[in-house]
């Protein structure tokens, strides 16, 4: 891929697509956001994730409690491969969990803020790809405007719940039928 302001960019020809898309005028709002769930999901590495988050699920949805769920919790994690989608999910439900919340409760909750957070982290990703590819030279001041505008617009649609739904069912390809529907050459003008 050579065309876009994120050509130069080392990121993954998803993100380099959305970036492609933020500065044209072809690409709606809902297009945009898509494919920026499509491609958040795109990079997570479901193999790790999946099996840390389907046994603290395991966990929560237990009957009797634990008179100390935070160390339970804490070894669920020691005992899988870190990521930073996980070490986040992980403050995030040790806090719930010191804030006497019930294990189910406070793994939702955990999921839900997790997924906020990285929506903003994302976000102001994109932001400074945006500006490296100002300083570049890859995108005009109007790309730039038009980029940083979008972006905003874009992150601000993106439903949190929509993520920690894909990620509680480790749903790697739940925006793909989106995304390709949306992308698809064929797709015309309903009548």
């Amino acid at each position: 891929m050579t065309d876009g302001p994120f050509r130069n960019a080392e990121l993954p020809s998803r993100w380099k697509r959305y970036g492609q898309e933020l500065v044209s005028d072809a690409a709606s709002l809902e297009e945009r956001t898509m494919h920026a769930c499509h491609s958040m999901v795109g990079d997570v590495d479901m193999k790790a994730f999946s099996p840390v988050f389907d046994e603290l699920k395991t966990y929560a949805e237990r009957a009797q409690m634990d008179l100390d769920p935070v160390t339970m919790v804490e070894t669920i994690f020691e005992n899988h491969v870190p990521s930073p989608l996980a070490d986040t999910l992980q403050r995030h439900l040790i806090a719930n969990l010191r804030d006497q919340i019930s294990p189910d409760r406070a793994l939702s909750e955990a999921l839900e803020t997790t997924a906020k957070e990285w929506i903003g982290t994302t976000k102001n990703r994109l932001d400074e790809e945006c500006i490296r590819a100002r300083e570049l030279g890859d995108m005009s001041r109007e790309d730039y405007r038009k980029g940083i505008e979008r972006n905003r617009e874009t992150f601000a649609a993106i439903k949190s719940s929509e993520l920690s739904d894909a990620l509680a069912t480790c749903n790697k390809r739940a925006f793909r039928q989106a995304v390709q529907k949306n992308g698809s050459v064929d797709v015309g003008p309903e009548e």
